[in-house]
């Protein structure tokens, strides 16, 4: 019985092992075995003949590397919408702790224009890959309204180049930045100007620094030097003058 037992389990686990191997050598000898098998052939192959071609022309190869590499840098600091209001709040709060008198009317008004629209809801972001854009929609996207919804009569798509409020590349948000230039001078208090002062080129950095220096100077105490050797040396020449005076005069 023992003997009969094992020969049956002999039996059936070398079935066993033929049937795996077996079905291993089907799914290799199958379609889709052929297919992948042929799929890494054909990598293989593109992969050796982008090789071949870089080593003939490196020139080439170099520069379709460079644009590559550039493509992926811009796709890693392309900026998201998080960065777009971290932006925009830091730009806010730095124009808040400036007095109205000396804000820059057109920092002023165009970051509170964002913010007005960001806290509507109103404010959009779409990434392109390596650059993003931001613009501006007529309603908030929570909003219940039909016309919030109705894809009919949408804004279309042609209309977006007029909604952009500002383009994303390189970890940059330009149009914000560029409004932010000379955020601390007010153009208003230069209009009523002269020509001639208008006219008037700006000093440059190194006399504005003299110019400081000056003024720290005469911030300084005056020092007293000790002249009392002058001062005698002018008293005998006027005691000497006034006796020649008297001689003249007998």
């Amino acid at each position: 019985m023992a003997a009969s037992w094992l020969l049956k389990r002999w039996c059936s686990t070398a079935a066993t092992v033929t049937t795996k191997g077996t079905r291993w050598q089907r799914l290799i000898n199958s379609r889709a075995g052929v297919w992948c098998r042929s799929l890494l052939s054909d990598y293989k192959e593109a992969c050796r003949e982008a090789v071949l071609g870089a080593r003939e022309r490196p020139v080439k190869a170099s520069v379709y590397l460079g644009l590559l590499g550039g493509m992926y840098a811009c796709f890693y600091t392309n900026p998201d919408d998080d960065s777009f209001e971290t932006s925009l709040l830091v730009t806010s709060n730095r124009l808040a702790l400036l007095s109205p008198w000396i804000r820059s009317a057109t920092s002023d008004g165009h970051v509170q224009s964002l913010v007005k629209l960001r806290n509507e809801g109103k404010l959009r972001y779409v990434s392109l890959g390596i650059a993003s854009l931001t613009y501006y929609t007529d309603y908030n996207s929570e909003s219940s309204l039909y016309e919030a919804h109705c894809s009919a009569i949408s804004v279309p798509w042609t209309e977006l180049p007029k909604r952009v409020l500002d383009v994303g590349f390189a970890g940059r948000w330009w149009v914000l930045e560029n409004k932010m230039k000379d955020f601390d001078i007010n153009e208003e208090e230069f209009k009523h100007l002269p020509p001639a002062l208008v006219a008037t080129v700006p000093p440059s950095p190194q006399i504005t620094e003299m110019n400081e220096k000056l003024h720290q100077e005469s911030w300084k105490a005056v020092v007293m030097e000790d002249d009392s050797n002058e001062l005698g040396s002018i008293q005998k020449d006027m005691a000497i003058s006034v006796i020649g005076k008297e001689s003249n005069t007998t």
